[in-house]
């Protein structure tokens, strides 16, 4: 029997405590799954306190998708992090590829609250996986011998990589290699990411 959670949240993070919610909806049956009524049921408050802070599924479901982003530019640090800081920047482009595929794998239901994509970021952004992305490319520019900064160059590279990295990734937990063993979905995901950094072009 389906019970409302009364562990009492601290006053006046209720807002925070339903985004913790609907991520944990997100992570168990997609996005399908973030309900504003069971988030409210899950906090153990009434819906109407619930459309206080979002007026709509809509906008708590955003909310989750910027939460579930930011956890997916983590994996992608975390991988890059795992390199040596003096390593080519290539190696840090698809170290950072690895942790987005990882983060697409192990947390499938999340990912497909991304499988559309996210907002792309403020021009002097750092916290999205896109950014991070789009920093990550400025490496390769210079590894390049590329003299000017040309941003429209930066951002059709980024763009080309996240094409890859995330269509890899769709395909890998919800499309057509879904079924595929783990190994060889890792295997595909390698030559994914050295055809993409192989094409590049600046």
């Amino acid at each position: 029997m389906n019970t409302v959670n009364t562990k009492p949240y601290h006053h006046g993070n209720l807002r925070e405590e339903m985004v913790r919610i609907g991520v944990e909806l997100a992570a168990e049956g997609g996005p399908e799954a973030v309900g504003l009524r069971e988030t409210a049921r899950r906090a153990g408050v009434s819906p109407s306190a619930a459309y206080r802070h979002f007026p709509g599924q809509n906008s708590l479901l955003e909310a989750v998708r910027h939460t579930a982003a930011d956890a997916l530019g983590q994996s992608m640090q975390h991988a890059v992090s795992e390199v040596a800081a003096d390593a080519p920047a290539t190696e840090q482009v698809i170290a950072a590829g690895r942790g987005y595929f990882e983060f697409a794998l192990n947390r499938q239901m999340l990912f497909r609250c991304l499988a559309s994509g996210f907002e792309l970021p403020e021009e002097d952004s750092r916290d999205s996986p896109f950014a991070r992305l789009l920093e990550l490319v400025g490496g390769l520019k210079r590894e390049a011998s590329a003299v000017v900064d040309d941003h429209a160059a930066r951002f059709d590279a980024a763009v080309a990589l996240w094409s890859a990295v995330h269509g890899i990734s769709v395909l890998c937990t919800s499309g057509a290699l879904r079924d595929v063993p783990q190994p060889r979905k890792r295997e595909l995901l390698e030559v994914t990411l050295a055809t993409a950094v192989r094409g590049l072009r600046f």
